[in-house]
């Protein structure tokens, strides 16, 4: 599991460190911070004040969603667990699925309440339900925070509302936004809460509907989750997927309610015209150059790729990728054919964002000991300059 965490976060934190070059931005963008990523690699295809501290209002719930998630896998509870609402849960505030004190619900309506409608009272019910305490949740929301390499984000409640009296109010960026989102797009029973259209939460009580109004605006658009608060403005994480290119844009400190969604349309927009996916290498390409062999009849081999290499990115990034060999130069026999030697590395900038299994061509062997004595006799000739054969 370590190593897990320590491989994701490397992956997640590339969206901090590869900055959008300067371009016009689309017009009509009226929040105060975005950013878009290709959701793959993190690559960064543009932002605004993404490093800008906010509250993140209900987004903040993306991460109560992903813990939840990753305790389904771990076996820690199911979507039938039980989750008792406590006093402290009943009329919450903001928006709510109207839980009552002394009622137990299964995980799994209260998820979908979560990711539908944003309730309130179904996060702090769930946080509360899994974790014991309120408190022992942040705990846990902070760590995995720190886990994904959240590094500006602090998590003070489950839901995202404005802080009651004497506590303190969530903080995050638009980038740790994005780090997020891309953590959730990899977990599908999120992309299929956040992707419904509505939920009856409870009978004889009215339908809500989703309340990211981007899965009916945007083609291929299937999550994620809306915020607002006063002093968050209207926020937004959103991610659409065309033609096997994914991209998240999250935008924060819209004025109005409509514009996060014509803003983080707009920037999907700009994304996908923006990127592209290309094909660099084939399965069993060859790979420049020749390594030498050693101990073998073979004195050299050209190695080949074990798969395809496809790269998303904007089209002004692929003439600035470079391939980066973690191989030896020198082979030893004996290998057999399609044993993988290393890794061929795409990276641009510095940074990794695709690589392929290398692989021997062809089977080297150990020569027998009269090749060995011929090859050495005439090796030494041709070292000394005498002339032999003919």
């Amino acid at each position: 599991m370590k190593n897990q965490i320590i491989r994701q976060t490397a992956l997640l934190m590339f969206v901090l460190t590869v900055p959008a070059v300067a371009w016009a931005a689309p017009e009509g963008l009226t929040c105060t911070n975005y950013i878009s990523v290709i959701a793959e690699s993190g690559l960064v295809i543009d932002e605004y004040n993404a490093d800008e501290l906010r509250a993140p209002a209900s987004m903040i719930k993306m991460i109560l969603m992903l813990m939840v998630v990753e305790g389904l896998e771990d076996g820690r509870w199911t979507l039938d667990t039980e989750i008792a609402v406590s006093s402290d849960v009943e009329g919450i505030g903001g928006t709510q699925v109207y839980l009552k004190a002394g009622q137990t619900w299964p995980l799994e309506p209260l998820m979908k309440g979560i990711a539908i409608a944003s309730a309130n009272d179904a996060a702090a019910a769930v946080a509360e339900g899994l974790w014991g305490s309120r408190e022992e949740y942040l705990k846990a929301a902070n760590a995995r925070a720190r886990e994904l390499g959240m590094l500006d984000t602090v998590v003070n409640s489950p839901h995202g509302l404005p802080p009651d009296e004497g506590q303190e109010s969530d903080v995050t960026t638009a980038r740790d936004m994005a780090i997020l989102a891309r953590a959730c797009i990899e977990k599908p029973e999120i992309m299929a809460w956040v992707g419904l259209d509505e939920i009856k939460f409870q009978p004889g009580v009215e339908a809500k509907s989703n309340t990211n109004k981007l899965l009916a605006m945007v083609p291929g658009c299937d999550g994620l989750k809306t915020g607002y608060t006063r002093a968050a403005g209207f926020c937004l994480a959103a991610t659409a997927v065309r033609d096997g290119i994914r991209i998240i844009t999250v935008v924060m400190g819209c004025p109005k309610l409509s514009d996060r969604f014509i803003s983080a349309q707009a920037l999907l927009e700009d994304g996908f015209a923006q990127t592209r996916r290309v094909r660099l290498l084939a399965k069993g390409d060859a790979i420049e150059p020749e390594l030498r062999v050693r101990n073998s009849k073979v004195p050299g081999v050209i190695p080949k790729a074990a798969d395809d290499i496809w790269v998303i990115a904007r089209v002004s990034d692929f003439e600035n990728m470079e391939y980066v060999p973690n191989y030896p130069a020198t082979l030893h026999a004996p290998m057999t054919a399609g044993e993988e030697i290393g890794t061929l590395q795409v990276e641009l900038a510095g940074h990794p964002i695709a690589e392929v299994p290398v692989l021997v061509p062809e089977d080297l062997e150990v020569p027998g000991w009269r090749w060995k004595l011929t090859h050495g006799v005439v090796e030494r000739l041709r070292g000394s300059g005498v002339q032999y054969g003919g």
